[in-house]
């Protein structure tokens, strides 16, 4: 046990520092929250099995320590930012959504021609419903409906192939496949 712990040491304390630090305002207090972070790990190894588990429970576990952090220091009157700040979506994310995203990309190719042109221009390129409606000759409530239902079938194919483990904002932590059948993203999903 204690050598798996050691190892994780190795294998993420830097990249747990980096998430911590960009939670919290003080380099002292990103180091306490990095320490109680580890004791807890430590504590908790045992419950911990897949080790393709291990990066999304140790993020769990550092934004519940970030969490602690904020509501035990509520008190204090020098500035210690804001529960918000670890709660609020930011592009270093630690859960499975980009992973996810490359096996959608092959999902999209299975909707009919309309639904996929209007995912790629909405979702991929960004364009602005206005933008679709001209673009396709479609009217603004055309666009949104397509875009609406492709997204629809998009999720149906999805959960047809995977059964998910999502957190309360609605991010990926885990997915298992349904059947060997789906091989839709060529064992990138696996």
């Amino acid at each position: 046990m204690e050598d798996r712990v050691k190892s994780i040491w190795n294998a993420f304390s830097r990249e747990l520092y980096k998430y911590v630090r960009s939670k919290v305002n003080s380099d002292y207090d990103a180091e306490d929250i990095l320490q109680d972070i580890f004791i807890k790990i430590h504590k908790n190894i045992d419950k911990v099995n897949e080790q393709s588990k291990l990066k999304a429970w140790l993020y769990k576990i550092a934004r519940n320590t970030i969490i602690d952090y904020y509501r035990k220091n509520k008190g204090r009157t020098v500035d210690i930012g804001s529960i918000d700040k670890v709660l609020e979506e930011d592009d270093d994310a630690h859960n499975m959504n980009k992973e996810i995203s490359r096996c959608l990309k092959k999902m999209i190719e299975e909707l009919p021609e309309k639904y996929q042109q209007v995912i790629e221009l909405y979702d991929i390129q960004g364009m602005k419903h206005k933008e679709i409606s001209e673009k396709l000759g479609l009217s603004l409530s055309g666009s949104k409906m397509r875009v609406h239902r492709g997204k629809e079938l998009l999720k149906q194919i999805l959960l047809a192939c995977c059964d998910f483990e999502l957190d309360k904002y609605g991010n990926i932590l885990d997915y298992t496949q349904k059947s060997l059948v789906c091989k839709r993203c060529d064992n990138q999903c696996e």
